[in-house]
């Protein structure tokens, strides 16, 4: 299967090229990048546009004409001469005047890989530029996310345990996440690395719908898509200050600029925040949810000749933070209902902490073969992450948990690209590898004084369970995907991925050294009608893949193994941009048949001193849904958001075996899929507008809501939909800006994870309680 993909690679460049020559550059202003500016070779049709850093590409004839044109700006007209071409445009006061209410710019993202307006991308994707970044206040994943329909992020356990919902597939404990994480065009392996703090950041895109053949491994739901400012060749730097309610102070800092004029580029940036904590634990009398970390990324860019560019980018992430503060009923019946949070309390005698340390290193290159553009890209990640605390989450000093989760992983990609943009026949090709090493050490040590006569504690732990194991993925991919624009209305595309994953388990507890082999193929097929000038039609077909993998053993819950996770996706969308510009309305539904569906499951006793923590399947479910998102621009200052979706997943077969008793097995089908939010939305209101000759106001309120959740397969245990109340407020002098912001300003009181005895097997219900409001301020400055 990879052969032919090989030999494509190193013979399509060939027979790609064109007399034509290649032009790039950058298009600003004087307040920097513009985005979405047109750059057309006159008397021709063949044109492009600047993408979200101002920078575009044009293959024209030597000699031509570019012609650049924007709202509000002088049009411009150059002839080429040479390959670079980088343009400075001046605002046209006579046209500004002419324009009542601007539009929404024509915001450009990279949801297919290259540079296209959002508007044209027969996905449903969401993206945040840099403007949006600053002014909302994104730092994590968590800050945005739950602002998108039909996605719910949330966290829980220990610093680093992660869960995102997309559209009924659910993340699942210590297994594979439902989405790709690409961090400038790097998909990162590591489920513990999503929730990373985000700083200096360029683009942030979450497309939905399976991506294999654009984002790669268990892209099944979507991909979050990150892209970090690159460096430049000029000299700029900026820092900011934060502090906020429970003693958090923040520190985020960036620096780039030449090292050798024209050749060699630096930038690096980094970020910095500790905190005490806000909520409180009623043993200890202290907030258990402290946090420090320190995240560093440094960037290496070099010009190696005219059509060659190598980039160096290291990460180093050192972060600490509370752990396992779970929250127990205060009564003496060991099971609540979920929303009682006068009966819940975090009141662990264990103060829980909990580590994560990554290091993170990728050298791609970029060669530009005329036409075709190809990529190789070579990353290392290692990521350690530990916890230790309370197990038993009372204030007795019974029970008490270790856990080390540690990951190591190696890619390399391959990947070619068209890049003519006078062709109506656009395509990536590409094979990958990767090599990861997931270690779960799980142990448990109990006080045997309360078990056994007198019954009284001896300050003495000794081990209670263990668990040891460590699952290996060898991959290996092949993937192409293709645009091909039938006619000046309707465009197909289609794509197709190919992994086979080799999965083999070195078992410490168990001494067993099982092996298997999951391969899948993954075909995408899209149609898009451009209807009208402002209104597009689209409709997709995607396979979606999660390699399937080893538990620790048999319980009463699950096999030793579990299977890989297939869905088969429908949807249909219009995208609708009125009003010139100023309403967009874009609407999906969407249909998920699933095969195999990935389930959860804990089994707290082991029975032979073991702790067993695993997945399992029901061989059939169902996710059916709707989402909108509109944009109103209702006057120059005033922007009107909102956004609403509905997610009704169940499984229509299964049976699932409960943690407690006889293990009583039960029959789920028909039955809410657990971790999926029944509903969400989000509505704000944002502003921004010159007050002053260079002082300048935004501002933005955001309420967002999330429906009803069924935490377990039976349905029995679930929570109501909440609503949090987020603002933030900003002044801009020059190159000085100071923010308020406040985060759940109504102090709701909701949980982001509840766990039923009857499914763990403990000794209570438990519950992992959100974070209550939070406020603060930033100052920044650029210079």
């Amino acid at each position: 299967m990879l052969r032919p993909v090989l030999l494509l690679i190193l013979f399509i460049p060939f027979f790609g090229f064109s007399q034509n020559i290649e032009v790039s550059g950058k298009v600003q202003s004087a307040d920097g990048p513009l985005l979405g500016v047109s750059v057309v070779e006159k008397g021709t049709t063949n044109g492009t546009t600047t993408d979200f850093k101002g920078n575009y590409a044009i293959r024209a004839h030597s000699g031509a004409t570019l012609v650049f044109s924007y709202l509000g700006f002088k049009t411009l007209e150059i002839t080429i001469d040479g390959n670079t071409l980088n343009v400075t445009m001046e605002e046209d006061a006579s046209k500004l005047e002419e324009v009542v209410v601007k539009g929404f710019d024509n915001v450009v993202g990279r949801a297919r890989r290259r540079a296209e307006s959002v508007q044209s991308i027969p996905e449903s994707v969401v993206t945040f530029t840099a403007r949006a970044i600053e002014t909302k206040g994104i730092n994590n994943v968590q800050t945005f996310a739950d602002q998108i329909p039909n996605v719910n992020f949330t966290t829980s356990q220990n610093i680093g345990n992660n869960f995102i919902t997309v559209r009924g597939i659910s993340h699942i404990r210590n297994g594979e996440s439902p989405i790709a994480f690409v961090i400038d065009g790097v998909t990162l392996p590591d489920a513990n690395l999503i929730n990373q703090e985000l700083f200096d950041l360029a683009l942030i895109e979450i497309v939905k719908g399976p991506q294999g053949a654009l984002y790669g491994r268990n892209a099944i739901a979507g991909a979050i898509n990150i892209v970090t400012n690159e460096p430049t060749n000029t000299s700029r730097n900026k820092i900011q200050f934060g502090y906020a309610n429970g003693n958090l102070l923040q520190a985020q800092l960036s620096s780039t600029g030449p090292l050798v004029k024209d050749k060699l580029f630096y930038r690096i940036s980094g970020s910095y925040k500790k905190g005490d904590g806000l909520l409180n634990n009623v043993t200890l009398n202290t907030a258990p949810d402290f946090v420090e970390d320190l995240s560093i990324r440094g960037q290496l860019k070099a010009v190696l000749s005219s059509n060659t560019t190598a980039t160096l980018t290291g990460q180093y992430i050192d972060a600490e933070a509370g752990a396992v503060y779970y929250a127990s009923p205060t009564t003496g019946n060991a099971n609540i209902d979920p929303d009682d949070f006068d009966n819940l309390a975090i009141q662990g005698d264990q103060f829980g902490r909990s580590t994560l340390d990554a290091i993170y290193g990728n050298l791609k290159f970029d060669f530009n073969l005329g036409d075709v553009r190809f990529t190789s890209s070579s990353s290392y990640n290692k990521g350690e992450r530990n916890h230790i605390g309370d197990l038993d989450f009372t204030p007795a000093d019974v029970l008490r948990q270790i856990q080390d989760s540690n990951t190591e992983t190696i890619n390399q990609e391959f990947r070619l690209s068209s890049t003519a943009t006078d062709s109506k026949f656009n395509w990536d090709l590409g094979a990958f590898y990767q090599k990861l090493d997931k270690q779960l050490i799980t142990d448990a040590t109990a006080d045997f004084g309360f078990f056994a006569p007198p019954f009284e504690p001896t300050g003495t732990q000794s081990r209670l369970a263990i668990g040891n194991f460590t699952n290996t993925y060898n991959t290996i991919a092949a993937f192409g995907f293709m645009d091909f624009q039938v006619s000046d209305k309707l465009t197909l595309s289609a794509g197709l991925r190919f992994d086979r994953d080799n999965i083999q388990q070195d078992n410490v507890t168990e001494n067993t050294n099982p092996e298997k082999t999951d391969t899948q193929l993954q075909p995408k097929l899209s149609l898009a009608l451009k209807a009208t000038d402002d209104m597009l039609l689209y409709a997709n077909y995607g396979r979606g893949y999660r390699t399937g993998g080893f538990n620790q053993g048999n319980t009463v819950r699950y096999n030793s193994d579990f299977e890989a996770e297939t869905t088969d996706n429908y949807e249909i969308g219009m995208k609708n941009s009125l009003w010139d510009g100023r309403f967009i309305l874009n609407l999906s539904g969407y249909y998920i048949d699933f095969s195999n569906q990935q389930l959860y499951a804990l089994v707290l006793d082991g029975g032979n001193g073991n702790i067993l923590i695993g997945n399992f399947n029901v061989p059939e479910s169902e996710s059916v849904g709707f989402e909108a998102d509109l944009k109103l621009r209702a006057t120059n200052w005033l922007d009107i958001l909102g956004s609403y979706g509905v997610s009704k997943a169940r499984i229509t077969e299964g049976t699932s075996t409960v943690s407690t008793g006889a293990n009583e097995t039960i029959n789920v089908s028909g039955n809410n899929t657990p971790l999926v939010p029944q509903d969400s939305y989000s509505f704000g209101l944002e502003s921004s507008f010159d007050i002053a000759k260079n002082v300048s106001f935004n501002g933005n309120i955001n309420v967002e809501g999330t429906g009803q959740i069924y935490w377990h397969e039976d349905n029995e245990a679930v929570s109501s939909g909440y609503s949090l109340l987020n603002a933030r407020l900003g002044l801009t002098f020059d190159n000085f800006s100071i923010n308020l912001w406040g985060t759940n300003l109504t102090d709701t009181e909701y949980i982001t994870e509840f766990f039923a005895q009857t499914f763990s097997n403990g000794g209570s219900d438990l519950a992992w309680l959100g974070q209550p409001a939070t406020y603060g301020a930033s100052i920044g400055y650029k210079f």
